[in-house]
């Protein structure tokens, strides 16, 4: 019988709920609300503002490059060492904002945290693995993600300081945007440090094969080049070049996730894989420009709020209750999020607060009943993999949505249009977005009916088998 260790697990949940929204409220770049502060700062020109913007915008590259790196680091060593390490980097990146005095220095920084971050979100799902409560951990893990990217970008904003504040400094603020969640998972997590010391409580998780070594840094190859994208497509390439190459980088990145998906290493039975490719492509993306759309840094945090505590609900009670949901509720979730975008293309922007709140939160229950019911029965290895597609898939909804807003509002600005006329662009181009990721949303949930068809008898066959070194682990 295992020991209790209530101090653990509460310590655990403590650090799960801070490092996760720290990890990913790195990812939000609102540099362009801030130019002419920094650009009084540093003393750019006007042709130096865009170099500004872009190495703001260095922290997501880097996070999706660092992320397959650190899975099979802490899989190979110990998932602590790198949680805290990760965690280290993006507070130090953090503390060290009052010298950011040029624009290298501040895309060195939005780069370092990056790497952090990168670090942060592998190893923590590694330690809520390793407990005994497993269910609970990885569920609050899995809340912990899915609400912080429905409300990162509006949370961000809602710290950007205004373009023409007195203190031309101010700006930093947005390189260090709620710094005392980092702290706060530090502190924790260096109790966990303390608390390994004592004999382990439970049997933790199985090592791993080199198969699933080699299977976790599959997915390096589409994140360089969802890096690559992010950085060259900031110079100047034409919108309909970048949808293109956005197109096949996400038919790319389902391919691999159908695959691992069906693999006896990187599958689960209910298609982890690609319900964590749904997770990225329609969640910050879909959140992010809306909240540009209401008001940038004077956005309505309530609905935001209320999306993000749904899917948090949603998930924990896929993963803690006594009797597991099967595919219907994964389609049900499917079924959620896509009512929640029709929903958000029949209101527009000018939705009041409770309509608002309704399509949000219909969209973050969907979300969140999907991954939590496909994580569930999900092992260490699979979990890890999902979660390495997770990432480039919120990246590669950014690339689509960004070149339509940028093609219908220079269509606008050719014409010499008005101000209100190139927000009613930007409105249509988010519309265009959110019809496109109803699509999305539909193809995705046959996608993962598809992967996880008759995938539970073979996780079956190869736990039993010799030798297989836990490729199917107990839902615990």
């Amino acid at each position: 019988m295992q020991r209790r260790d209530p101090a653990g697990l509460a310590i655990l949940l403590l650090v799960l709920v801070t490092a996760i929204p720290a990890a990913v409220l790195v990812l939000p770049n609102t540099a362009s609300y801030v130019v002419p502060q920094a650009a009084r700062d540093l003393g750019l020109s006007g042709g130096e503002a865009a170099g500004f913007v872009r190495a703001t915008g260095l922290a997501m590259p880097a996070l999706l490059l660092a992320t397959p790196l650190a899975a099979v680091l802490a899989r190979r060593r110990t998932p602590w060492g790198v949680l805290f390490g990760g965690l280290a980097l993006l507070l130090g990146a953090q503390a060290s904002a009052a010298y950011a005095t040029s624009v290298p220095l501040t895309g060195l920084l939005r780069a370092v945290e990056g790497v952090g971050a990168g670090a942060v979100l592998p190893a923590a799902l590694l330690l809520a693995c390793e407990r005994p409560e497993r269910r609970l951990a990885t569920g609050v893990w899995a809340a912990a993600l899915t609400g912080s990217l429905l409300l990162a970008t509006p949370a961000v904003l809602a710290v950007t300081p205004g373009p023409y504040g007195a203190y031309a400094a101010e700006w930093r603020v947005i390189l260090h945007p709620y710094w005392w969640l980092g702290a706060t998972a530090l502190v924790g997590t260096g109790l966990l440090g303390v608390l390994r010391l004592r004999p382990p409580i439970g049997p933790g998780v199985p090592a791993p094969t080199r198969g699933e070594r080699v299977l976790l840094l599959l997915p390096v190859a589409p994140a360089a080049g969802f890096a690559f994208l992010a950085v060259v497509t900031t110079y100047a390439w034409s919108p309909g070049g970048q949808l293109i190459l956005a197109a096949c980088a996400v038919t790319g990145l389902l391919g691999i996730a159908l695959a691992g998906s069906r693999g006896a290493v990187t599958g689960s039975p209910l298609g982890y894989a690609v319900v964590m490719v749904a997770v990225g492509l329609l969640s910050m993306p879909v959140t992010g420009p809306l909240a540009g759309l209401l008001g940038g840094r004077g956005v309505p945090f309530g609905p935001f709020a209320v999306g993000a505590g749904c899917a948090a609900l949603a998930v924990l009670t896929a993963t803690a209750t006594r009797r597991p949901a099967g595919r219907g509720a994964v389609m049900c979730g499917f079924g959620l999020v896509t009512a929640a975008m029709v929903a958000l293309v029949a209101m527009g922007a000018g939705a009041d607060r409770w309509e608002l709140s309704g399509a949000l939160g219909a969209l973050g229950t969907g979300m969140g009943l999907a991954l939590g019911t496909t994580l569930r029965p999900a092992g260490a290895g699979p979990a890890l993999f999902g979660l390495t597609l997770c990432l480039p898939a919120v990246l590669g909804g950014h690339l689509v949505v960004g070149p339509l807003q940028v093609a219908r509002v220079g269509a606008v600005t050719r014409t010499g249009g008005s101000t209100a006329q190139a927000l009613a662009a930007l409105t249509d181009a988010y519309r265009m977005w959110l019809v496109s990721a109803c699509v999305i949303a539909v193809v995705l949930a046959v996608a993962t009916a598809w992967s996880g068809r008759g995938r539970a008898r073979r996780a079956a066959a190869v736990a039993a088998a010799p030798g297989s070194s836990g490729a199917a682990l107990p839902t615990g």
